[in-house]
């Protein structure tokens, strides 16, 4: 008798141990699939919102959008003048150099005919500028800007009409 009360206390645990496994593995599942699609919205919401409900996310359909994007102003690049690269000597360090391409784009044919004649002058500006760069403004991606405007400045001064020159381009750099 004491064997089958052994028994059946038994088998009335086995299953109550099997009830409490599945329980959290269906809670992991379940938790497991809502940030699957939370996932999945983050990534592709917005695809999805406008291929299922041709609706915009933003607040305008998609054809405002366009008309906005086809109402900027094209620009016409006018020509650019590639200078021979500018090799100097890095300031604050002894021994480390920089190579640097810069290209100089102007407004007309005209400007660029009276760049030719003042080249050497263009030249001298912008490797006085660039020679008085530590390492880390020229290393640094996000002071390139600032260096171009820099340089844009000064050059415009050697020009009768200050927008002569469009803008400055840096195609490339090699610091050694």
């Amino acid at each position: 008798m004491a064997e089958q009360e052994i028994l059946q206390t038994e088998e009335e645990q086995a299953p109550k141990k099997k009830k409490g496994k599945f329980r959290p593995i269906l809670l992991a599942v379940i938790a497991l699939l809502c940030l699957g699609i939370a996932g999945v919205y983050l990534l592709y919401g917005n695809m999805i919102i406008e291929k299922f409900f041709n609706k915009s996310p933003q607040e305008g359909a998609p054809q405002e959008r366009e008309q906005v994007v086809q109402k900027k102003p094209e620009k016409n690049l006018g020509p650019i003048m590639s200078l021979e690269p500018f090799l100097f000597n890095i300031a604050g360090t002894s021994g480390k150099y920089a190579k640097i391409t810069i290209g100089v784009q102007f407004k007309d044919k005209k400007a660029l005919e009276e760049a030719n004649k003042i080249t050497p002058a263009i030249r001298d500006r912008i490797l006085t500028i660039l020679g008085s760069k530590g390492i880390e403004v020229l290393m640094d991606v996000g002071s390139r800007d600032a260096m171009k405007k820099e340089i844009l400045d000064a050059v415009k001064v050697l020009f009768p009409k200050e927008d002569d020159i469009a803008a400055i381009y840096i195609t490339d750099i090699m610091i050694q």
